[in-house]
């Protein structure tokens, strides 16, 4: 019997990024997995018709079965809930992918064979840069668009909305829905999984499952690179306080902000002779630990941004 599998993609006004992933989903090859697909789109802005017709495009054109759902609340958690409700009944794994995403063919083949083999509730697997102009030669040295290096079984803590496959059977048990509070600052798949393995899931690495990432020109920055990790920094030390409480998470988080302080000076102070690589490192390292430490004294995200 084949695995019904749901393919989740939120979509927010990303019509040439959404059709160049549903034609990757099209040439999967799905080898010995038999799975029957459904692609499950979520408009996150209902005014804008493009979903509904690159949806119709698609099922017609490429023979995809395409639903196309409306979510108005705007954000990150709120489109994922909705295609969850929608699909959790009805099929045994939902897979999440991004609208600024390809998959590469053996993609969805990959994590359907570790979550087969059970001993998982969720898959994931390497994020590959797509760069969309040539980067700057530090940006590919340093490797900073690259996924961890890991083999094939292993176990990891956490997993990102871009790739993963989970079972549809432990989100119905377990009712784990991606939290609204986070939605408009990220780090709301972060909470999530860390939550899946507060529950008792398990995540599973598949390093052949990979997703191509489009990154613009204007990500490929020092600037943008910092900024993400101060907002990484920031949700990190959130997400302690929520799951741990303030009392065990103060000195744990601030711990780590002083610990990345002195780390993040040596590798920018090593830089000035290594190179831009290193250099930016370092002042991204920093950047984690100022937003740890302004995370820990709960200044809003909202706050942050607005002064970006």
């Amino acid at each position: 019997m084949n695995a019904r599998v749901a393919i989740c993609i939120s979509t927010f006004h990303r019509p040439e990024g959404l059709r160049r992933l549903l034609d990757s989903i099209a040439a999967l090859d799905l080898g010995a997995a038999a799975a029957e697909l459904t692609i499950v789109i979520v408009n996150n802005d209902p005014s804008d018709p493009q979903p509904e017709a690159i949806a119709a495009d698609a099922a017609g054109r490429l023979g995809l079965r395409v639903v196309c759902l409306a979510e108005p609340h705007r954000g990150l958690s709120a489109p994922r809930n909705r295609a969850i409700e929608f699909a959790a009944d009805e099929h045994e794994f939902i897979a999440f992918i991004d609208d600024d995403s390809t998959a590469c063919r053996g993609w969805l083949a990959a994590l359907l064979l570790i979550a087969g083999a059970g001993g998982a509730e969720a898959v994931t697997g390497p994020v590959t840069p797509a760069f969309e102009v040539e980067p700057p030669a530090w940006v590919r040295a340093g490797g900073f668009f690259e996924s961890p290096s890991r083999s094939t079984g292993d176990r990891v803590t956490h997993a990102f909305t871009n790739n993963v496959l989970i079972s549809a059977a432990f989100l119905r048990r377990t009712g784990l829905r991606f939290d609204l509070r986070l939605g408009l600052t990220g780090g709301e798949d972060t909470h999530f999984f860390r939550r899946l393995c507060r529950e008792g899931g398990r995540i599973v690495w598949a390093a052949e499952a990979v997703v191509r990432d489009a990154v613009p020109a204007e990500r490929a920055t020092a600037r943008w690179l910092i900024r993400r990790h101060v907002r990484t920094g920031m949700s990190t030390a959130w997400i302690e306080r929520d799951l741990r409480g303030p009392l065990q998470a103060w000195p744990r988080v601030a711990g780590r902000a002083i610990a990345w302080l002195p780390l993040g000076l040596g590798l920018w102070g090593l830089g000035l002779l290594a190179g831009p690589a290193t250099r930016v490192r370092g002042r991204c390292w920093l950047g984690w630990s100022r937003g740890l430490a302004m995370g820990l004294m709960g200044r809003a995200y909202e706050e942050y941004l607005r002064e970006r």
